[in-house]
Formats: structure tokens, C-alpha cells, sequence
């Protein structure tokens, strides 16, 4: 969009407005969604403004929920000889961008200001960055129908499995929900680490359901007015929602999150940027600007009502991380080396029986949608020709067969490897078959993976070499279903070298657990690793 004091006549008005919708629907079709909308041939367009002998280009970045009012704020606020190319981008994802050696736009007006602090935006963007006030607001809400209910505290209300919430990792709203316990700690009588704990069963629960297939779009109206389930929203999403007069904010009295909108400049940015956030501010802050504000459902800047105080940005960023690992299931075939070495003495017991007790300590953290399928191996461990040996078949931990869950039976599997110890080590077979069943077992929603654990290195003289064996796992890896190779390399006496490269063919990671003693850790890590 671009301003001068001329004014066309009616003609040429209409004029430019017909080039305007051409420019729109031809740009719309050819780039398609996401891009980058140009808005130009206003009245007194470059074209009808030979008083402009040169026009400032300015890139504007807008959140999607307040990207309508800021673009109908520039068609007035606009200074003359300015073009101004205003996109729709979330807040999220323009951070994201930066974080990865990315520019910042001139002008960025994301969802909330926690995505300008360095833990979003990395240490060396974060200064590049002048913060401004908000533009508007909106409360992040828990809404629900006739037969939800209201809670004390945001911690009460996600520790009932009750709520669905936006993904974190894409969604502010989502982000500043999952924190929300720990905004209102003081408020509530409870400590922040005691706050803090309380994402990891919301988390779960998230899984769990993305898992059934539910909660993939969170939108206010996603439930039947009977549910007693409560939604993740904020005001504006709710005002949006037509032929539902039975949703209600069932908000906690302690207060909401809000989103803020601040404006902010790029320190370097375009001739005009300033300028042209100066306008906009002020035009917004006019009667005028505060209705079309209000008309797009959201407040003025300091209007939310009653605003729970907002975390650090790295606080926020550590839930968000801590969120990603515990909402995403492991769906994992557990591979032990079973070879005559695990016998060796660790201090408390052989190598095997490190193994074994954190295999069972790892198994009481897994939530019951895991999905765990345990091998062992050595040479010809499964029969004559093959060095692998089917434990138990992978199975969700509460899956029930024979009258015991597959938690309880791997459990008893793991007090029975200390028994199956013998032979060489047959790595390469193993890792081969381990990674082909793992990929026809994949399942969607999950972070699958083959967990690889030995304490040796290939002594298989008749096994697939090692370079055919890397090229046989990236032909079988498939971006689309991804599974990941995970090595652990018990001792030094462990090929490590070798478990680094076919872990990096699929994706994975290779540790080293030196000592005994950080068998359980190191395996922990593992697991926890996406």
C-alpha cells in the first residue's frame, strides 16, 4: 500500500481499486497460501504520484490475529512514499526463522512478547530489536459447554485430563496455557517446581489423545454441548464462534494469560520503518482505531481484565521443550546385547544387571500409550544364522494379553536377561532386522525408534559388513515415517564409531555410558531423545 498528499480523481480511484483486486487474486493464485501479500496502487499510488521521485519499501510481519486491523490501519496511517509489504506470519514462526540465522522483519507485531526475548530469538538477534507497546489484547481462556465445569486454578483444571489445548510448539495460546500453573503459583499456594511438574501428566494426556486421533485441531466448538471437556481459546477465537450460545468462559477466578501484540522495530530497519510504526500506534490509539480494534474482537492494550503475570521467555521456552518430549510417545523395540561380555563384573552386579534395573526404572516413567518391544542378541542367540531373539513383540505398556499387561511381561523379561548371556556379539544382523521391523511397526503420533545397547563391537564373521549395512538402512529410511536408530555404547569396550554412523544414517544419536553408573542415565537420555 502506498500513500501520497495527491488524490486522484473517482475514476482513477476506481481504476486502482480493479488493479488492486487483479493484483490480489493474480498473486493469491500464483503463490498460493503463506505468501507475502503486496498491497500497492492505493490512491495516490506510485504511478499517480510523480511527486514521489523515490518510494520506501517497508516489510511488516503480523500475527494472524491481528493481521486484519493492521492492515486496514495502514490503508490510513500509511506516510507518504511509502510501500509497505504487510505479511501474515505467526509470531512462532518468525522467531523460529530468526533462531536459525534468519532477518528480522522491519516492523514484527507477533502475538505476545515473550517471542522477542533472547531464549526465542537467540542472543545475537535479540539486540537488534527495539520493543514498543502493545497494540491490543486478548485473554487466553478455558471455555466449555453446559456440563463443564470451573475449576480453582489452570493446575487443577489440565491435572483433570479435561482440557484440550493448542500444540505449544505452534501455538502461543498453547504456550502460555501449559504455563499458566506456573504464572499462578504464588497466587494458588503452590511452588513453582510443584507447578512446573504439573505439565508432565498434561502432557501425557495430550499424547494420549493425539494418539486416539483427537485434539489434531483445537477450536472453541470442537466439543457436543454435553462434554464436560474445556477448550483452550481466547476471547477473540470465542467471539468468532457462531450458533453456540452454550459456550461459556470457565476461566479460573486466579486470572488469564493474554496475548499482547507489541509492535517492534528492527534497530537497522528500512528508511520509513519508524515512521510507519509511528503512525500506526497513533492511529491505532485513536477513536477510530480503537474500533476497528474492537471490532476484530480483541481489547485495548491493558484491557484483558484480570492478566496472570507472563513467564520468562526462557521459562516459557524450557515448557515448551519439556512439552515436546513428554506429550510425544516413544514407540521403541528395546535391543540388548546378550553376548558372553555383558557377564562382566560392573561393581554391583555384571553389566546385564545394570542393564536390566534401568530398563525396569525406565519402564515406571513411560506412560501406558508407549508403545516398548523388547530383542536380544548374539551370535545365533535366535537359532542357527540368526543372532537376534524376539523377547516380546512391540505393544502399548497397557496393552493386556494372558492376564498381564505388556508393562508387567517386560518387567519379567528384564529379570530373565541376565540368563540368556553367551556367545559373540552379532551387531550388524541385528541392527539390520531391529531397524526393518521397527519401520513395518511404525505408527503416526508416536517418536519411533530403535534403542540399540551393546558393550561390543560385530564378531559375526558370516553378518553383513558394515558400509552395505549403513546403505541398507538409508534405503530403508523413509522421511515420511520416520524412525530414528538410537546407540548406546555400554563401556568403552562398545564400537562406539560404528553406532554413531548408523545412528546418523536414520536420524538418531549414539551415547557412551563409561561407567556403570551411568548406564541408567545415559539410557534415560536416550529415550527421552527426539
Amino acid at each position: 500500500m502506498q500513500n501520497n498528499d495527491e488524490r486522484g480523481s473517482g475514476r482513477a480511484r476506481m481504476m486502482s481499486t480493479a488493479v488492486l483486486a487483479t493484483v490480489v487474486m493474480v498473486t493469491g493464485l500464483v503463490v498460493g497460501a503463506g505468501a507475502t501479500w503486496l498491497a500497492m496502487a492505493r490512491p495516490g499510488s506510485e504511478a499517480a504520484a510523480p511527486g514521489c521521485d523515490r518510494f520506501r519499501t517497508v516489510d511488516v510481519a503480523v500475527a494472524p490475529a491481528i493481521y486484519g486491523v493492521v492492515v486496514t490501519a495502514l490503508e490510513e496511517a500509511t506516510p507518504a512514499c511509502t510501500s509497505v509489504e504487510p505479511a501474515m506470519r505467526s509470531g512462532i514462526d518468525v522467531a523460529q526463522g530468526v533462531s536459525m540465522g534468519g532477518a528480522l522483519p522491519d516492523i514484527w507485531i507477533p502475538e505476545a512478547r515473550y517471542l522477542t526475548t533472547a531464549a526465542h530469538l537467540g542472543p545475537a538477534a535479540r539486540p537488534e530489536l527495539r520493543l514498543g507497546a502493545s497494540l491490543a489484547t486478548t485473554p487466553v481462556l478455558l471455555v466449555g459447554g453446559n456440563q463443564a465445569r470451573r475449576f480453582g486454578s489452570w493446575g487443577d483444571a489440565e491435572a483433570s485430563k479435561l482440557v484440550s489445548v493448542p500444540d505449544p510448539a505452534s501455538s502461543v495460546s498453547g504456550a502460555l496455557a501449559v504455563t499458566a500453573p506456573e504464572a499462578e503459583a504464588r497466587a494458588v499456594g503452590r511452588s513453582r517446581v510443584d507447578a512446573r511438574e504439573m505439565l508432565v501428566p498434561f502432557a501425557q494426556a495430550y499424547g494420549a489423545r493425539r494418539v486416539r486421533g483427537a485434539d489434531d485441531t483445537v477450536r472453541p466448538a470442537m466439543f457436543a454441548r454435553r462434554s464436560p471437556r474445556l477448550v483452550v481459546t481466547t476471547e477473540q477465537e470465542l467471539t468468532g464462534v457462531p450458533d453456540r450460545d452454550d459456550l461459556r468462559d470457565l476461566t479460573p477466578g486466579v486470572g488469564s494469560p493474554a496475548l499482547d501484540f507489541p509492535l517492534t522495530v528492527r534497530r537497522d530497519a528500512a528508511p520509513g520503518a519508524r515512521a510507519l510504526a509511528r503512525a500506526l500506534r497513533a492511529h491505532l490509539a485513536t477513536e477510530e482505531g480503537r474500533r476497528l480494534v474492537a471490532a476484530e474482537g480483541l481489547r485495548a492494550p491493558g484491557a484483558a481484565g484480570k492478566v496472570l503475570p507472563t513467564p520468562s521467555g526462557e521459562a516459557i521456552s524450557r515448557a515448551v521443550r519439556s512439552w515436546g518430549l513428554f506429550s510425544v510417545p516413544s514407540s521403541m523395540l528395546a535391543v540388548v546385547d546378550a553376548s558372553g561380555s555383558m557377564d562382566a563384573d560392573a561393581g554391583t552386579g555384571s553389566r546385564m544387571d545394570l542393564l536390566a534395573d534401568a530398563s525396569r526404572i525406565g519402564l515406571s516413567f513411560l506412560p501406558d500409550h508407549a508403545r516398548v518391544g523388547l530383542w536380544v542378541f548374539s551370535i545365533d542367540q535366535g537359532g542357527p544364522g540368526q543372532d537376534w531373539r524376539e523377547l516380546e513383540p512391540m505393544r502399548r505398556l497397557d496393552d493386556l494379553r494372558f492376564g498381564r499387561t505388556q508393562r508387567y511381561a517386560l518387567r519379567e523379561r528384564a529379570d530373565q536377561m541376565s540368563a540368556l548371556t553367551d556367545g559373540g556379539t552379532g551387531l550388524y544382523d541385528t541392527a539390520l532386522a531391529a531397524y526393518r521391523e521397527a519401520v513395518r511397526r511404525y505408527r503416526p503420533h508416536y517418536s519411533n525408534a530403535v534403542v540399540l545397547m551393546t558393550d561390543g563391537r560385530n564378531e559375526d564373521p558370516g553378518s553383513i559388513e558394515l558400509e552395505p549395512l549403513l546403505q541398507r538402512l538409508e534405503e530403508l529410511r523413509d522421511p515420511e515415517r520416520p524412525v530414528r536408530m538410537v546407540g548406546i555404547a555400554i563401556s568403552g569396550d562398545a564400537d562406539l564409531a560404528a553406532l554413531r554412523r548408523m545412528a546418523q544414517v536414520t536420524g538418531g544419536e549414539a551415547y557412551l555410558a563409561a561407567e556403570p553408573e551411568d548406564v541408567l542415565e545415559v539410557f534415560a537420555q536416550a529415550v527421552l531423545s527426539r
